[in-house]
């Protein structure tokens, strides 16, 4: 049997277990909230605070301006398509929402054959024939080295960056080889008939040009982040003494194309960067 005084101390230590136990729980919760709260403002002040970023895209690519869209009687017009693209950033904040961007990118993408095959096929419409037609053909490349002024908006860890740049841009015009062999009443190919061909020349001009686009940045760990942009490269460039060639069957012609246009492209991608 227990003595009273034994009792007692039995009946506290239940009473101070029982209020030790009810404290413990929301003492954990309190101190692991406030934890919690503290690593999210220390990445989020972190964020704030770092200076430079480095990243490195890629991505889908597609063609604007004169260039894009097919025309009537207009052999450049339609000629690239969809492609992709790689590009390399750097850049610094000078503020806390402002700064200087650099990019260097570098677009390919396909040829499309079919206005070059419509320009030869108006060729041979006065020799009263018709043709089938093979083609070879290069990709359309476009690079640019750009720089120009960036902001920054922080939404806890995530970032939105927008910038608007200017540069030198490198277009490389394809080069278009058509070999055209003779149809006959039936749609047949003559066997032992000649050939003919048609080629547009190769052609690389450096405008200057400009850039402008956004990009959306994650943190993963570290300084390591994933981000998505959008952007839009594009100039007003001249094609001087470009050529149209048609050659064979008794037949020679040629057409030079001297005219400036606007080339540009629509990238989007994703990628990683490292904040430091």
């Amino acid at each position: 049997m227990f003595s009273f005084i034994e009792l007692l101390e039995i009946h506290n230590y239940k009473f101070f277990y029982k209020i030790h136990s009810r404290m413990i729980k929301p003492l954990f919760y309190f101190v692991s909230l406030t934890s919690l709260f503290l690593i999210l403002q220390t990445e989020r002040v972190k964020a704030q605070d770092t200076k430079n970023f480095f990243s490195v895209t890629g991505g889908y690519s597609l063609p604007v301006g004169e260039l894009a869209t097919e025309k009537l009687n207009d052999p450049l017009a339609g000629l690239p398509g969809s492609g992709y693209f790689g590009q390399v950033s750097y850049d610094h904040r000078i503020a806390r929402w402002f700064g200087i961007k650099l990019s260097g990118s570098y677009n390919q993408n396909t040829t499309n054959s079919g206005p070059i095959i419509d320009k030869a096929n108006s060729y041979v419409e006065a020799l009263g024939r018709t043709y089938a037609w093979d083609s070879n053909v290069s990709k359309w490349k476009l690079g640019a080295a750009l720089i120009g002024p960036a902001i920054y908006l922080n939404f806890n860890r995530v970032q939105f960056e927008a910038h608007v740049q200017g540069g030198i841009v490198k277009a490389t015009t394809p080069s278009v080889l058509l070999t055209g062999r003779r149809l006959n009443s039936d749609g047949q190919i003559m066997e032992g008939s000649s050939e003919i061909q048609v080629s547009l020349d190769r052609k690389i001009v450096n405008p200057i040009g400009f850039g402008a686009g956004a990009s959306l940045r994650l943190p993963i760990a570290g300084a390591l982040f994933f981000h998505v942009s959008g952007d839009v490269i594009g100039a007003k460039a001249e094609v001087k003494d470009l050529a149209i060639k048609a050659v064979g069957e008794g037949f020679d012609h040629s057409d030079r194309i001297n005219e400036s246009r606007f080339i540009g492209v629509v990238n989007l991608g994703a990628g990683l960067g490292i904040a430091f």
